[in-house]
């Protein structure tokens, strides 16, 4: 039904404007005809609405029949462009926006490994669904299905953070449809992003820090220098994994993160950069810590006695100096030792939560922990780290109260 928009003058009527679409050209856009028409003067307003709708339809639909003539005389002189694809939800995805958007070589191996395995619980909900016709109700209806429905394969419920990473990967794929012209309206604009409940990050208290140090004792000795390592610096477990010797500076009791190492399923074990220009820094080493290391070096030393070792990794592959670690592997050794020691469920980035709470609680200001974690902000530090007890907080009523003599 044509679009009427009436012009008044003074209180009369003086014209109709009409508007009616014709269809869409080759990038999906509506073409639009428009007419103004003159009622005669002797009509009332009412009787001038009433003859302007009858003339309108019969506008509307002559000109539809004129465009459809000159698009068939245009088809059939070769001048009109070839037809704009029609995708689905599925063949969109995997034909235009992965290839143009996730495997374009700006993102790390993991980020495309995360890509792929939420694409793999989202393709097969919308499969075969065309892209244009994907609304705003459908897709709260995925994430609700995501919340209370869904199930991973060891049979638990997706946590808020990755249903929020599926919103934020169909907000990408939608919004670069939208910016192509693919679609006209981008149903994301009518969804309302999950909830994320903030929860506190799971660190080892004091008492569990000592537990967890004896405990220590007791393990693997390469095992036990990752772990202590990780502990002592609050260093990312890739991180920790990408440290080379020329890494390791013992004169000055430091180290400097320069690389990081990833898994992937489709790629393997793979080494970058760290994954901000923060993440790149020199940190110290406590002295504990340092003599592990040493004692490492002197055990790698004798295990390869004619190589060149100054480029080899510190946790190496065994058998191959020059070849790290898989990261996984540190991350179920570890479920197994915390388990036997009786301490928390804690994994190698819990270390790195516990060694900037402990920094904090033993008196280390916010900026050396940020610097010490590779934070880019403070508030990072201090929203997920910063955290107090009773006994911190009778220790800050005291100090008031010996201030002030009260």
């Amino acid at each position: 039904m044509a679009y009427i928009q009436e012009k008044v003058k003074g209180k009369k009527i003086v014209s109709f404007k009409f508007k009616a679409c014709m269809g869409r050209d080759a990038n999906g856009k509506q073409i639009f005809k428009c007419k103004t028409w003159y009622p005669p003067a002797d009509l009332t307003p009412a009787k001038a609405r009433k003859e302007a709708q009858k003339v309108a339809g019969v506008w509307e639909e002559e000109a539809k029949q004129a465009y459809l003539k000159e698009q068939e005389e245009k088809a059939v002189a070769g001048e009109l462009p070839p037809p704009a694809p029609v995708y689905t939800f599925d063949s969109f995805v995997n034909e235009v926006w992965i290839p143009l958007c996730v495997r374009d070589g700006s993102h790390r191996p993991a980020t495309v490994a995360m890509y792929t395995n939420i694409l793999k619980i989202i393709l097969p909900q919308f499969k075969g669904v065309p892209l244009a016709e994907i609304s705003g109700v459908r897709i709260s209806q995925y994430l609700r299905w995501l919340r209370n429905e869904y199930r991973k394969p060891d049979g638990k419920p997706l946590a808020e953070k990755s249903i929020k990473h599926h919103y934020n990967v169909l907000n990408l794929i939608f919004g670069f449809a939208e910016k192509q012209d693919i679609i006209q309206k981008n149903p994301m604009k009518k969804v309302d992003p999950p909830k994320v409940s903030k929860r506190e990050v799971d660190a080892l208290t004091e008492d569990e820090a000592v537990r967890f140090f004896n405990a220590l004792l007791t393990c693997d000795f390469e095992f036990r220098c990752i772990l202590q390592v990780l502990i002592t610096t609050g260093l990312r477990r890739g991180e920790c994994l990408g440290l080379q010797w020329t890494d390791i500076d013992f004169l000055n009791g430091t180290l400097t993160v320069n690389r990081s190492t990833t898994y992937t399923p489709e790629c393997g074990i793979i080494v970058a950069q760290p994954k901000t220009a923060h993440s790149i820094r020199t940190i110290p080493v406590v002295p504990s810590t340092l003599a592990l290391l040493k004692q490492l070096q002197k055990q790698q030393e004798r295990e390869h006695p004619a190589t060149l070792l100054s480029g080899a990794f510190v946790f190496s592959r065994p058998g191959d100096p020059f070849e790290p670690r898989d990261p996984s592997a540190i991350t179920r050794h570890m479920k197994r030792f915390v388990k036997t020691a009786g301490l928390p469920d804690v994994s190698p980035h819990d270390l790195r939560h516990s060694c900037a709470s402990l920094l904090l609680s033993s008196g280390a200001d916010i900026k050396s922990v940020q610097e010490i974690l590779g934070h880019a902000d403070a508030s990072t530090t201090l929203n997920f780290y910063v955290k107090t007890d009773l006994k911190q907080m009778r220790s800050a009523t005291e100090k008031y109260a010996m201030a002030f003599g009260l």
